[in-house]
């Protein structure tokens, strides 16, 4: 009887994660808000600021990213730094800050029971942050540490890699944690400047809750603590579209043991009718991948597939690898299987299948759902996270070939780790 169990709870919970409550938008004296209630025993919550790198110039890199941090740990205009850490602590709350390529946040987990606490503190780091001199440089160096290692890793110094090559001579390109030289350079004072003067604008900003939370308590509270907050006028700057062409390959030299090889291709933006049915292609792409480069060849650990979602993204097949000319031609042969269209329609619906059970154990976190439709409100609009499921089932193989064909052209391949090896993969 136990396989029987198991189906009917899996049928329940696809049952339940189906019929989840959609969010719900609304305005509060200008703040967009973004609700989707849940019967969840956590609440999760993110404060959206708007332009991400378009905010400020190349040579001030990190200023937002150390600005929003220290918004959320140094203090606040009615808690000390030792009092607002004391509260967080005791009641279990968790409270950061950030920035990203295009948006910046400030947000707040914790469970249910505590959300009057949690609110208070989350709230007055938003409105009332105070940039104690102490911690703020506790929390700048903690930034830089970041920074060090954030070069010292291979994956993260390939993903820096692509956006210089993509975007190379534009601020799109610019790196949001910034350098350490650069961020060891900003006071408490110039970035208690650039978060009240740039930041702290409901133009720019809109919230995102997910949790047991109505409408109308949620209305009361954000009128009440975030009344102070000024609206002043915003025009985003738009990054310029870039287009890959061609082929070329850009090779770092660094003592790894294992090498690193990303191809870099076009994409389109998650508003495009071509989104549903890409993200399935490079889904297949990166099983593919996964099956030839690990389980057929042994030649990497975790080879696979993803798209950069952000304003201007980008598709990515990658590989670390101890061999990299029999991988370089392992990639490029699944790419051209893929591109060939040569798969079935039982191959489509198990890649749909295996998509939407991600979605629906993505969907158990609520700091997940706040984060899914918080970055598609800043990539054009909640309702297109809502509505993927609906556009994923509405794909046909047509649409993936042609979606594929569209975008896929064009390719910059970056490889980091040995030189001579890697001149050799890609002769």
């Amino acid at each position: 009887m136990k396989p029987y169990i198991l189906a009917f709870i899996f049928i329940l919970f696809l049952f339940s994660a189906k019929s989840q409550t959609k969010a719900v938008s609304f305005d509060v004296n200008g703040l967009k808000v973004i609700l989707r209630p849940t019967q969840k025993e956590t609440i999760s919550m993110s404060m959206y600021f708007r332009g991400g790198v378009m905010n400020y110039k190349p040579e001030q890199a990190g200023i937002e990213n150390l600005a929003l941090a220290a918004a959320a740990s140094c203090g606040t205009k009615n808690y000390s730094v030792d009092d607002y850490k004391e509260l967080a602590d005791e009641y279990g709350i968790n409270i950061g800050g950030s920035s990203e390529t295009d948006y910046g946040t400030i947000s707040m987990d914790c469970i249910s029971k505590y959300f009057e606490q949690g609110w208070r503190l989350f709230s007055d780091a938003v409105a009332n942050p105070i940039f104690d001199k102490t911690e703020f440089q506790s929390t700048k160096e903690k930034i830089i540490s970041g920074i060090y290692q954030l070069h010292a890793s291979p994956e993260s110094r390939i993903e820096q890699m692509s956006m210089q090559a993509i975007f190379n001579g534009s601020q799109y390109s610019t790196e949001p944690k910034g350098k350490d030289l650069t961020v060891n350079g900003f006071t408490a004072d110039s970035v208690s400047n650039y978060y009240h003067n740039q930041l702290l604008n409901r133009s720019k900003m809109f919230l995102v809750v997910a949790g047991k939370i109505t409408k109308e308590a949620l209305e009361k509270k954000i009128r009440e603590s975030f009344k102070g907050i000024a609206a002043k006028p915003f025009i985003p700057d738009v990054p310029i579209q870039t287009i890959i062409e061609g082929e070329h390959l850009v090779i770092e030299q660094r003592e790894l043991a294992t090498n690193y090889i990303s191809c870099v291709m076009n994409a389109p933006v998650m508003s495009s009718p071509d989104y549903a049915p890409f993200m399935l292609a490079i889904n297949a792409l990166s099983g593919n991948l996964h099956y030839e480069l690990r389980v057929k060849q042994g030649l990497s650990y975790a080879p696979g597939a993803t798209i950069k979602m952000q304003q201007m993204p980008y598709t990515s097949m990658y590989v670390s690898t101890t061999q990299p000319k029999k991988s370089f031609q392992a990639m490029v042969a699944v790419y051209n299987s893929i591109r060939s269209g040569r798969y079935s329609q039982s191959f489509l619906d198990g890649i749909k299948k295996d998509h939407r059970l991600r979605y629906y154990r993505h969907q158990e976190s609520s700091s997940s759902i706040v984060d899914d439709l918080g970055e598609a409100e800043v990539l054009g609009g909640y309702k297109m996270e809502e509505d993927m499921l609906d556009n994923i089932n509405k794909v046909t193989l047509e649409d993936i070939g042609k979606a594929f064909a569209k975008y896929a052209k064009g390719a910059i391949w970056l490889y980091l780790g040995d030189e001579q090896l890697g001149k050799q993969a890609f002769q």
